[in-house]
């Protein structure tokens, strides 16, 4: 069973299309030059090589779910993943992450990970609400974000459209959230654990929703503008809004947040996660595009410097450099005479030895 296409957000899909042009022409630019190809693949070695380090540290030091680890939570899983049209269960661990109350779906090669954090885990205190979370990871599964992972990284990194895709994203994994546990309530609280931890059931969930309304003020622009996941207010108040269509009006931005945000947002959390990988990459794709470039430049200055030596015109002190070279030459040929050799006019005989000198006779 396919994912249901009205789950995914509307922003996803035109974005998704702008990114696939967008990262298949910058893919495009590294193959076809040598050295471009060559630091692509160096990035992309690394880039595995980290990832697949990061899952072995989740698969030697968390509790994977299964029949025998944490049943009940791995009928739940399966439960999820048949509901969003998942045929294969990921594999699905729990880990500590020392109080850092997340979640995350992720994929290496064929192999597909879901990855809760036990804190997160832990301050659900409705079932549900861990139904909400696991739901919206196998949505990212379900909704084939992970297959586009490395076709799209060029996308990502492009200022305004990248993180407004990865929202996008994130706003279909909470409809897919939503369908696994099927009630609007504990999804929400879901989402209000995310916050506040076990405070989530006592929260008044309008309240929360309604806090989206301050997000348009210039610096809460800022930070969503170059952040990978919206306001969870905004969260809220998009998945009632999904629910019952109608019922909640957007808030717009700040509009001098736009053309500010990649340059005052650079210390937003959600914009910096892949900071090391932004850099790694930007270089090899400017070293890719410079280096030719560079070549041809040296190249052109060697051959300009050569020309320049071969046709230099004859100035009067070369005239003079060459008569001494010749005066020298003329010097070396001369027999040595004594320890000295004395100093003559051109054209005269030696002057006689002088009177009174300190030479014997």
């Amino acid at each position: 069973m396919a994912f249901d296409p009205r789950l995914r957000s509307a922003k996803e899909t035109p974005l998704f299309i702008i990114g696939v042009i967008f990262s298949s022409l910058c893919w495009l630019l590294l193959i076809i030059t040598i050295v471009g190809l060559f630091y692509g693949g160096v990035v992309l070695v690394f880039v595995l090589i980290a990832h697949a380090l990061h899952l072995a540290h989740v698969q030697g030091n968390g509790l994977k779910v299964s029949e025998r680890q944490l049943p009940d939570l791995y009928e739940r899983v399966k439960l999820a993943a048949a509901k969003l049209g998942i045929a294969r269960v990921p594999d699905v661990y729990v880990l500590q992450s020392g109080g850092v109350l997340n979640a995350f779906a992720t994929k290496l090669l064929s192999r597909r990970f879901v990855i809760i954090y036990a804190e997160l885990a832990q301050q659900c205190e409705d079932p549900r609400q861990l139904d909400f979370v696991v739901g919206h990871e196998l949505g990212h599964l379900a909704a084939g974000h992970l297959t586009w992972m490395f076709l799209l990284l060029p996308f990502r990194l492009v200022p305004w459209l990248g993180p407004a895709y990865s929202r996008a994203c994130e706003y279909t994994c909470d409809r897919a959230g939503f369908v696994v546990v099927g009630d609007l309530e504990p999804s929400l609280r879901g989402l209000c654990v995310l916050a506040a931890g076990r405070l989530a059931g006592r929260a008044d969930l309008q309240a929360f929703s309604d806090q989206r309304n301050a997000s348009g003020g210039f610096w809460m622009s800022i930070f969503e503008l170059v952040s990978s996941h919206p306001y969870l207010c905004k969260r809220a108040g998009a998945l009632q809004e999904f629910a019952a269509p109608g019922t909640v009006q957007p808030v717009p931005r700040n509009p001098f947040a736009y053309p500010l945000a990649p340059f005052l947002g650079f210390g937003a959390s959600g914009g910096m996660q892949s900071s090391l990988l932004i850099m790694i990459v930007v270089f090899a794709l400017g070293f890719a595009m410079v280096a030719p470039a560079l070549k041809q430049y040296q190249k052109a200055i060697a051959q300009t410097a050569g020309a320049s030596y071969v046709t230099r015109p004859t100035t009067q002190n070369d005239d003079d450099s060459q008569q001494l070279n010749r005066d020298d030459e003329d010097s070396m040929d001369q027999p040595a005479t004594g320890a000295t050799r004395p100093l003559t006019s051109p054209g005269n005989p030696p002057a006689s030895r002088a009177k009174g000198t300190n030479e014997r006779p």
